[in-house]
């Protein structure tokens, strides 16, 4: 939620995919990716919900990255991509190589 006003700065490497043994898999969120990540501390997480595919953070993380350049996966590349012009269901690759602009993001939640 913090994010929302600096959305358009946000990078792929702040949501990290994780899975600690026995436990579900689940997103992070660090803050800022130079920062050491020190032992016991973590970010906020979100929790997959293997019950329920429809509204599965992690499905729709995993689906995202598919979808995405794959030299668009670094950390510092931006987590949020403007969509191709022209893209079907079938296509392989949904995003361009560019960051969704912030006008365009604030378009968008005003929709939501």
């Amino acid at each position: 939620a913090s994010t929302h006003s600096r959305s358009h700065n946000v990078y792929w490497g702040q949501l990290v995919l994780k899975k600690n043994e026995g436990e579900l898999e689940y997103l992070e969120w660090k803050d800022d990716l130079s920062a050491e990540v020190r032992t016991g501390e973590s970010g906020p997480r979100l929790f997959a919900k293997p019950d329920n595919p429809g509204s599965c953070p992690v499905a729709d993380y995993k689906e995202y990255a598919k979808r995405r350049p794959l030299d668009m996966l670094h950390d510092y590349d931006p987590l949020y991509l403007a969509p191709k012009p022209l893209c079907s269901i079938w296509d392989q690759i949904w995003y361009c190589r560019k960051s969704l602009t912030k006008a365009k993001m604030e378009k968008i939640l005003k929709v939501i």
